[in-house]
């Protein structure tokens, strides 16, 4: 094997045998890298998260009722409220879209997907989620479609 010349060289040999004798990645961290992709043709407006209930309360003990989560999504025109309830490791969101409005709603989480409608009254509701990073894509007869940032449930 060749000996590195410059000290650049010498950095990008010590760098590569560092990754040579660390451990594998976590598959949770190949999951949202590979979820992470599906952005390169985002044609998607980005609703940022606002609003995290998990944030903004006191730790709850051991014994203490804990309330659902809440997250609020803002993008232009439209506002995704979403409650997450937890049951074990299996989480459920009830949602509600602000304008009230028809829409698909693609739930995305891990390489998975599948789709829900929300109600003229914007309400949907999804099940058996695991506890992992989501992301919602919402579509709209004649607007641009909104997706939320990835957060973990």
């Amino acid at each position: 094997m060749n000996q590195p010349r410059g000290p650049d060289e010498r950095l990008l040999a010590e760098l590569g045998e560092l990754f040579r004798q660390s451990s594998p990645l976590p598959q949770s961290v190949v999951d949202m890298a590979k979820a992470s992709y599906t952005w390169r043709t985002i044609d998607a407006e980005l609703a940022e998260l606002t609003a995290d209930s998990l944030l903004e309360r006191p730790e709850i003990g051991i014994r203490g009722a804990a309330e659902p989560r809440a997250l609020t999504f803002e993008a232009r025109d439209l506002v995704l409220e979403i409650e997450v309830d937890v049951s074990g490791h299996r989480r459920q969101l009830l949602g509600q879209l602000i304008p009230p409005q028809a829409a698909r709603i693609e739930v995305r989480q891990g390489g998975a997907s599948r789709t829900v409608e929300a109600d003229a009254a914007g309400r949907f509701a999804v099940g058996d989620l695991q506890a992992r990073p989501v992301s919602l894509r919402c579509e709209r007869p004649g607007r641009d479609p909104v997706a939320t940032a990835w957060v973990h449930l």
